[in-house]
């Protein structure tokens, strides 16, 4: 069974590039170097985090490909999801939950930057690891080196540019945060919109299908931030942030990348359209869960012990 492939118009490429740089901009605006900084003051927090982003959550998503033996699209589309960075929006559920803020904020920032090296090395290395998306990859021709300088426009020179102004003129930097939060949010909106639209077809052919899949590596994703959490001995608060931060993954960015690297091949499509949907309802879900349940952890000073 395959769900297909759509094209989408490449001269609508540069649009979808620009609008993905600007969503990333709108995250470098609310970081600060000090959060950089942060990182020093709770390495165990971090290097847990992004070891279950960066290292388990592609390598888990790979074992799972291989066992479910699902339509070669959808599987190259989770392992696409499953390398992207946290999404900006963690942050605001992490703050929600009674998490520590701080962190995910350090976090977000870390793996943003790391995503520019990571990224493209996790998707192309991983996907090797299953026949199906190897030779996938290899009808399709993707070409590792044009999707690196794809994500060094995209990722790592808005990340700069931002973390510039954040920088030198803080009080402009909030301004247009404030606007970035926004059109951020409609151009999420708009990812998932033209996905499901262009793949409507394949969409309602194999909507349980996709829904049972994306339920079910996101709720990986949650288990595995929170294992790295626990088994690093951190303080709630810090589990808090990085369960959220590795089940919220950047799935705009994937759907971007799908449309300008992969022709807006379907399955790929619908896979990141629909994370991009359901990890925000998740996101809450946890979030008031962790608030409910473990709320008293509210009163843990910001400031981890984790060295």
């Amino acid at each position: 069974m395959e769900v297909g492939q759509v094209y989408y118009d490449a001269n609508s490429q540069w649009l979808l590039n620009l609008v993905l740089a600007s969503m990333i901009l709108g995250v470098a605006l609310d970081i600060k170097w000090h959060d950089f900084r942060a990182v020093a003051k709770m390495p165990k927090a971090i290097i847990a985090g992004l070891t279950a982003q960066f290292l388990f959550l592609p390598a888990l998503t790979t074992a799972l490909t291989l066992i479910l033996d699902l339509p070669a699209g959808i599987e190259l589309g989770m392992i696409l999801v499953s390398a992207c960075p946290g999404g900006a929006i963690s942050n605001f559920v992490t703050h929600l939950s009674g998490g520590n803020t701080a962190l995910s904020i350090s976090m977000t920032a870390a793996s943003s930057a790391l995503a520019v090296v990571f990224l493209p090395i996790n998707f192309i290395f991983w996907s090797q690891l299953n026949p199906n998306t190897a030779l996938m990859l290899q009808t399709i021709n993707v070409d590792s080196t044009a999707l690196f300088i794809n994500l060094l426009f995209v990722l790592a020179l808005p990340l700069a540019i931002g973390l510039l102004i954040s920088s030198k003129w803080p009080n402009i930097a909030k301004k247009i945060h404030r606007v970035f939060n926004v059109t951020s949010l409609l151009a999420l909106i708009a990812f998932i919109s033209i996905a499901i639209t262009r793949n409507q077809e394949a969409f309602l052919s194999h909507f349980y299908l996709i829904f049972t899949i994306v339920l079910l590596h996101n709720a990986l994703a949650y288990v595995l931030g929170f294992l790295s959490g626990k088994f690093a001995g951190l303080q709630q608060r810090d589990i808090k942030a990085t369960t959220i931060e590795v089940g919220m993954q950047n799935s705009s960015l994937a759907i971007a990348i799908v449309f300008t690297q992969f022709n807006g091949e379907a399955g790929m499509a619908l896979i990141s359209a629909f994370w991009g949907t359901w990890h925000i309802v998740s996101g809450l879900l946890i979030a008031l869960t962790f608030r409910r349940y473990f709320s008293a952890t509210s009163a843990i000073p910001t400031q981890p012990n984790a060295k």
